[in-house]
C-alpha cells in the first residue's frame, strides 16, 4: 500500500499521480505499462515515486483501489437495505451510476478492467489487488443471495455460478464499451447500459 507520506500530499497532487497511472495502465495493461511514462506525466522523479510507493505493483494497486473503492463500498451498503419491490430498480440505478461517473474518465474505468485481466498467478503476487477483486466478487454474491432471500433472484443455480454469469456478462459488456467509448455519446452509452441491465435481470430473475 502507499507509504503514509503519500497521504500527506495535497489531494490535487495525489489525484494527479493516480490519474497519470490510471491512463498508462488503462492503455497498456499492467505488464506493459511504463513506470517512466507515468512519472513523466505526473511530473514526478523516480526517487520521489519510490518515496511514496514500493514498486509498480504498489502504484497499480493504489490506483485501482482509488477508483474502485467507492463503487465497492456502495455495493456493500446498498445490499443491506434492499427490498423485493426496489431490488431490480436499485440494481439498475447503481449499475448505470458507475458509467455516469466514468463517462468522462474512461482511463479510470480501463485501469480497473486491467486489474480484472490479471492471471491468477499474477494476482498471487499482488495480494492487495487480489483482495480488492475478491471484495467485488463477494459483494456480487451477497447481492445475489439477498435477491434470492427476497424471492426476486432465481434459486435453481448455485449462487457462485450466478455471480460468475453476472460478472462474465458484465466483463463482455465492459470490453465492448471501452472499444466503442469514443464513438458513443453519454446518452447512447447509458442507453446501452440500461439494456444490458435489463438482460441481466431476465437472466438472473
Amino acid at each position: 500500500m502507499p507509504r503514509p507520506r503519500f497521504d500527506k500530499l495535497s489531494p490535487q497532487k495525489r489525484a494527479a499521480i493516480l490519474e497519470a497511472a490510471a491512463r498508462e495502465f488503462a492503455g497498456h495493461g499492467y505488464d506493459n505499462a511504463s513506470m517512466n511514462k507515468i512519472l513523466d506525466a505526473a511530473q514526478l522523479s523516480k526517487g520521489a515515486a519510490y518515496y511514496y510507493f514500493d514498486d509498480k505493483a504498489d502504484l497499480f494497486a493504489a490506483t485501482v483501489q482509488y477508483y474502485a473503492g467507492e463503487l465497492i463500498g456502495d455495493l456493500d451498503s446498498l445490499v443491506d437495505g434492499l427490498t423485493a419491490e426496489q431490488f431490480w430498480a436499485t440494481f439498475s440505478e447503481m449499475y448505470v451510476a458507475q458509467f455516469d461517473f466514468f463517462y468522462d474518465r474512461p482511463w479510470a474505468f480501463g485501469a480497473i478492467k486491467a486489474a480484472g485481466r490479471l492471471a491468477e498467478a499474477d494476482l498471487a503476487k499482488h495480494p492487495r489487488l487480489a483482495a480488492s477483486l475478491g471484495a467485488v466478487q463477494q459483494g456480487v454474491i451477497k447481492l445475489i443471495r439477498q435477491g434470492q432471500q427476497l424471492g426476486v433472484v432465481r434459486t435453481d443455480l448455485p449462487d457462485d455460478l450466478l455471480a460468475a454469469l453476472l460478472i462474465g456478462v458484465d466483463d463482455a459488456s465492459d470490453r465492448w464499451l471501452l472499444a466503442h467509448w469514443e464513438t458513443l455519446s453519454k446518452e447512447e452509452l447509458l442507453t446501452i447500459i440500461r439494456r444490458v441491465v435489463a438482460g441481466l435481470s431476465r437472466m438472473l430473475g
